[in-house]
């Protein structure tokens, strides 16, 4: 009775040891085809801000320039490869990590690249939303209070933030989320998957 228990343990033992090998190399896995994905993005944002620009300066000079309007609120969306972007986002602190930010969110994008959750930079109520990938959003939580972050949106505008707090939220507190006085909002899944860690930032002038 005690060996065919002994061999009972002994296999269960070995299943939990091969599924959390088989858990980690698929995080893994994961993980780099996120930073693929996003790096690639990246370029494609960071090229087509860059043209932009040009188009805008080009045109300035020929006199044909239409400014933006001052009291539009909406951000520039632009559709790159049959995605959709409002800019990008960069952080010193975390290794000068940038990433190209969706205009919408669902869970397939995600996978790709960090999503505007709601608002805009435009009204100081931009709420982002990343997955806990190492490359994507993962590192939030080695943010501190006056940490300063960048979001440079499709017109090449560039919006600089400092981090004035931190928080947890558990997944329910959606009206938490979106409501509290604040220019700017990274957040992102614990591990648990059960709460969003938060980072809250304002405007700097």
């Amino acid at each position: 009775m005690k060996n065919k228990l002994g061999k009972i343990f002994i296999i269960s033992g070995a299943l939990l040891l091969v599924s959390a090998i088989l858990l980690l190399g698929y995080n893994i896995y994961e993980n780099k085809n996120a930073q693929s994905s996003s790096e690639q993005m990246l370029e494609s944002v960071v090229n087509e801000i860059t043209k932009r620009a040009n188009e805008k300066k080009q045109s300035s000079e020929n006199g044909d320039y239409t400014p933006v309007d001052p009291f539009n609120t909406e951000m520039t969306v632009v559709e790159i490869d049959g995605y959709k972007y409002i800019g990008y986002i960069s952080v010193p602190k975390l290794e000068n990590l940038e990433l190209p930010v969706m205009s919408e969110w669902n869970y397939d994008l995600l996978k790709k690249a960090p999503c505007r959750y709601t608002g805009s930079v435009k009204t100081n109520d931009l709420v982002l939303l990343g997955h806990n990938y190492t490359s994507h959003f993962g590192k939030l939580s080695r943010l501190t209070q006056g940490d300063e972050l960048f979001f440079t949106d499709m017109d090449g505008a560039v919006h600089r933030y400092e981090v004035v707090g931190v928080e947890v939220l558990s997944g329910s507190s959606v009206k938490e989320m979106v409501s509290g006085e604040y220019d700017l909002s990274l957040f992102t899944c614990d591990y648990s998957g059960n709460n969003r860690f938060t980072v809250r930032c304002n405007k700097l002038e």
